[in-house]
């Protein structure tokens, strides 16, 4: 992390299991500790720091700046972002870190797609949300676009992404949309990936506005792991906008097999869930040469490798905790 203390700014993206307070015991000692860090080293000259928010929809950035200011109380924040309607993860494993971050007057942002915005999408694609709301969300349309085109995007949805819409299909979550509507039939896979996509360009077009607005500052992005593991979640959409202007750092806080293997393939193995077997996990995501068939026996050959999507850039994990995590 030394090169976003003194380097060219950037982002630091540490990927959370939400209801972890294991994790965002890391989080919070992460934050006050690159801050002091900054603080000590760059002294009245230090950049400022943000902490990003996949918790909180981008409507409620008032209630963000309100909390930091010291013009309403925690009670009050949670209120005010409407935490137990739209976001279903204890407030009370986040709170430390909104604490920290008025104590230490870092700004806090707002990341997320507004449920009212991702409905509509979820229920009938992009057409449904018009060209003006998607460019709240999607400032570069056409690299938004080309993001995908690449095999490695390919190999990166199948791993991460088809499996996911399929464990929530098995589990009957498909019939409603994030804001309750119920649908008539399963979400179709083309309706989730756009709202998938959607919330991660969200999120990185926040931290580059941010960035932008602030060089040589740290976003510290707090989202959940699925995000940005193997890179082409929100930390590779951001490097797309960058380009080598600024730096990026993606952090897997305690990950597990589960994180590591496609979305349903190892719940019944018995440390699915344990951060205790690290040599079990995937560190490394293969893809092939954009004109390798991949149904060819041939495409195993190591000749053929596209290259590899890496686990994260770091890997973090606590020492053993009481709430089940470690």
């Amino acid at each position: 992390m030394t090169k976003d203390e003194v380097g060219k700014g950037g982002t630091c993206w540490l990927g959370e299991h939400h209801s972890s307070k294991s994790d965002h015991a890391l989080q919070a000692e992460f934050i006050r500790s690159i801050f002091e860090r900054r603080k000590e080293r760059l002294g009245l000259s230090c950049p400022p720091m943000a902490i990003g928010l996949e918790q909180v929809q981008k409507q409620f950035q008032p209630a963000l700046d309100d909390f930091i200011a010291g013009k309403i109380s925690l009670a009050g924040l949670r209120d005010n972002i409407q935490w137990d309607k739209r976001w279903v993860w204890p407030f009370e494993v986040y709170q430390d870190i909104f604490l920290l971050a008025r104590e230490l007057r870092i700004s806090m942002i707002a990341m997320n797609v507004d449920s009212e915005d991702l409905g509509p999408v979820e229920r009938e694609g992009y057409p449904a949300l018009g060209k003006e709301r998607l460019r709240r969300y999607i400032k570069d349309p056409v690299g938004f676009a080309d993001f995908s085109k690449p095999l490695s995007y390919k190999t990166y949805v199948d791993y991460v992404i088809k499996p996911s819409y399929d464990l929530h299909k098995d589990m009957g979550l498909l019939r409603s949309t994030i804001t309750g509507q119920t649908l008539q039939e399963d979400m179709s896979f083309r309706n989730f990936f756009s709202g998938r996509i959607l919330w991660d360009e969200a999120m990185a077009s926040s931290a580059y506005e941010w960035t932008s607005l602030n060089p040589g500052g740290l976003f510290v992005g707090l989202v959940g792991a699925d995000h940005i593991k193997f890179r082409d979640g929100v930390p590779g959409r951001y490097v797309r906008m960058v380009a080598d202007r600024r730096d990026s750092v993606s952090v897997l806080l305690n990950p597990t097999l589960i994180d590591t293997r496609p979305s349903g393939s190892v719940s019944n193995f018995l440390p699915a869930y344990s951060t205790q077997f690290p040599e079990r996990l995937t560190l490394q995501l293969r893809y092939l040469k954009e004109d390798v068939d991949e149904s060819l026996a041939a495409a195993k050959a190591l000749s053929n490798t596209g290259g590899v999507l890496p686990l994260a850039d770091y890997i973090v994990v606590s020492n053993p905790v009481k709430d089940g995590k470690s």
